[in-house]
């Protein structure tokens, strides 16, 4: 009977032996719970709160932070070329200058323009010359006194004659020059504008359709930056875009190659021109879109790395929690982070990092 009792009694242990054994998991990992709270006395406390940052709800999210610089848009900045070689004589505007449509900018003297004065009058008057050849040839040949052959010569010199004149005054109206009564010639504005650069100085000689003056023709301001290969698929067109002086703007362009050398593509941004920009200037561009759940703001300097991965240190009554985070992006002073255990309005260190770390790691 002893035999047959035997396997029944080791049967009703089991169940218990693996209830103890989850039982004491369970401790076990409570008491690692609690262990990672870092105890630090009160009166060791103030190093740790002097520069102790507040835990924020994101209102929106860092995605990255570049180096960007200013430059025109593409097609704003206009180049305004003599299409006649000639000297300058006189400049009417300075750099920084507005101007309207039209306004004079830049006065030469030109041989070849009065060449190609000459050269008008003549096909004008040949062209008149032509015209009444080819109709006194029709009216002979409607006498029947002249072959048919004879009226489209004079047609086809009246043609030719035309083409001329007209290439003549495409020549001149070229560029929208002014033409002066001394037989000189002014370079106009081409639209409303404002003046980046004149190249020539009075008394230079120029080639035909050299550029003698650059203009803006638009208020706005394109950004330019390299954005790294890891944040490609990351930034898009359309992203919102912020300045250090608060402007803002949008991605209109995100490269599709990558430079060999730097491993970067080109991204280009818009924004609305004001007087402290100017093209050419080097800038930060934070690309930013609005926050989403459980993403919180804080400062930079409150992110320390352990074990390669980004940790805060939450104050508590006793001490300092460990948190591990994740950062969605960051400037030089501010972070984008999302954590399950963050909340608005909580402490976080800045300073005594270094020997937080230490704490965690048992030192």
């Amino acid at each position: 009977m002893a035999r047959t009792h035997q396997p029944t009694v080791r049967r009703s242990w089991l169940p218990a032996l693996l209830v103890a054994a989850l039982l004491g998991c369970d401790a076990s990992l409570a008491a690692q719970e609690v262990a990672k709270e870092l105890l630090v006395r009160p009166d060791q406390m103030e190093p740790f709160d002097v520069r102790a940052s507040e835990v924020r709800l994101a209102k929106k999210s860092i995605v990255a932070a570049l180096p960007a610089t200013i430059i025109p848009p593409m097609n704003a900045r206009v180049a305004v070329a003599a299409p006649f070689a000639g000297t300058v004589l006189k400049l009417h505007v300075l750099p920084g200058q507005a101007v309207k449509k039209g306004d004079p900018l830049v006065t030469l003297a030109s041989r070849d323009l009065s060449e190609t004065l000459v050269r008008l009058r003549q096909a004008e008057a040949e062209l008149q010359t032509a015209e009444v050849m080819a109709q006194r040839q029709r009216d002979l040949l409607q006498k029947d006194l002249v072959a048919p052959g004879r009226v489209g010569e004079a047609e086809a010199q009246v043609e030719k004659v035309r083409a001329l004149a007209v290439e003549t005054r495409r020549l001149l109206a070229m560029g929208a020059i002014i033409l002066n009564a001394d037989g000189s010639y002014s370079l106009t504005a081409p639209k409303d504008a404002r003046i980046v650069e004149i190249r020539p100085t009075p008394g230079v000689a120029l080639q035909a359709m050299d550029a003698v003056v650059l203009v803006d023709t638009s208020e706005e301001l394109w950004l330019q930056a390299q954005l790294p290969a890891q944040m490609v698929g990351k930034v898009k067109v359309g992203d919102r875009i912020e300045l250090p002086d608060g402007d803002s703007g949008k991605v209109i362009s995100v490269g599709i190659s990558l430079d060999p050398v730097t491993r970067s593509t080109t991204l280009l941004a818009e924004t609305p021109s004001r007087k402290d920009h100017m093209t050419g200037e080097a800038t930060t561009i934070l690309i930013v879109r609005p926050a989403m759940a459980k993403e919180f703001e804080i400062a930079a300097d409150a992110i320390a790395w352990i074990a390669g991965k980004p940790h805060v240190f939450v104050r508590t009554a006793k001490g300092f929690l460990p948190l591990e985070i994740v950062v969605k992006g960051r400037t030089a002073d501010v972070a984008t982070v999302e954590s399950e255990g963050l909340k608005s309005g909580q402490k976080l260190p800045t300073n005594g990092l270094a020997q937080l770390e230490k704490m965690m790691a048992g030192d």
